[in-house]
């Protein structure tokens, strides 16, 4: 890591960095609206909780003013979908409007930094994978208890899957479509199966 990673980004300097107004980095600083009616402020922020992933002490992330290293914010950014590897903002974001938004591509889970990087596939790259037609079909079919279950949610709260799952769970399928199907007593001279009565 270079002197550069070590710089320390205020909000309005991750806001820019992002794309994005100060309010929004204030709200990744911030600890989740629904712990602090819950009274739990020991809960991380999302940009500590990244710097806690990477494994990286940020005292001033309690501050007034507070900062953070900006390999923190990068891996934050690649993380929810902001960035691609290569710390080039995504061009989607520059177009997504307000809501919800999904990232185009699987991100980075910021906690594997350092080594293979880990990737996170959201709802439509999971469906994808799975082969659902789309995306409304798997959440419907995860309604209704089919499917593997997230690996997790990520800073922002939105369920994932690394790669394993999705492949573990195509094999597994894969085998219980082969069992469903009964093995033909025998074939006929066309090559078509057929069962004895």
């Amino acid at each position: 890591m270079s002197d550069d990673d070590f710089e320390l980004l205020g909000l309005t300097e991750i806001g820019k960095l992002a794309g994005v107004s100060r309010q929004t980095a204030q709200r990744w600083h911030k600890a989740p609206p629904q712990h602090e009616k819950n009274k739990k402020p020991e809960l991380p922020s999302a940009l500590q909780k990244v710097a806690k992933d990477l494994g990286i002490e940020v005292p001033e992330a309690h501050a007034d003013r507070p900062r953070y290293p900006r390999v923190v914010v990068e891996a934050f950014l690649k993380g929810i979908g902001y960035m691609d590897a290569n710390g080039k903002l995504v061009p989607e974001i520059q177009n997504k409007g307000r809501g919800r938004w999904l990232p185009v591509k699987p991100t980075i889970d910021p906690a594997s930094r350092g080594r293979k990087p880990t990737l996170r596939y959201y709802v439509p790259h999971a469906a994808q994978e799975l082969g659902y037609a789309t995306t409304e079909a798997f959440e419907q079919a995860r309604a209704k208890g089919v499917g593997p279950g997230p690996d997790g949610h990520d800073e922002l709260f939105r369920p994932f899957w690394y790669g394993d799952t999705l492949e573990e769970y195509k094999k597994q399928r894969g085998q219980r479509r082969k069992k469903a199907q009964p093995e033909p007593d025998g074939f006929d001279k066309d090559g078509r199966p057929y069962k004895l009565l």
